[in-house]
């Protein structure tokens, strides 16, 4: 019973804690040849943006300032992974907020 209580709270924790390590182990082997390390950052990206609203919008407020690279990420969206699909369409920046922010 204490279990099923504690579940949410634990399962949070433990995908917060893997999805920081993913972050910081892939931008550790970030300068290896191999991609291996931008693949572990959007994974542990996928992994955080769920559990954190304000990693989310400031995700959003990047593809807000830099149109170029949101573009190009909308542009590879059908042949990305499931998990970097999902970062993408998690921080699309909405409409409005480009145009409250234009004006």
């Amino acid at each position: 019973m204490i279990f099923s209580e504690a579940y949410p709270m634990i399962k949070r924790s433990v995908t917060l804690v893997a999805g920081f390590a993913f972050v910081i182990g892939g931008l550790i082997v970030t300068p290896l040849p191999i991609p291996l390390g931008l693949i572990m950052v959007i994974f542990g990206l996928s992994l955080l943006i769920p559990s954190l609203p304000v990693l989310r919008r400031w995700l959003q407020l990047l593809r807000m300032r830099y149109p170029k690279v949101s573009a190009r990420l909308r542009h590879i969206h059908p042949h990305l992974p499931a998990f970097a699909r999902r970062v993408v369409d998690d921080t699309e920046p909405d409409e409005s907020q480009r145009d409250a922010d234009n004006k």
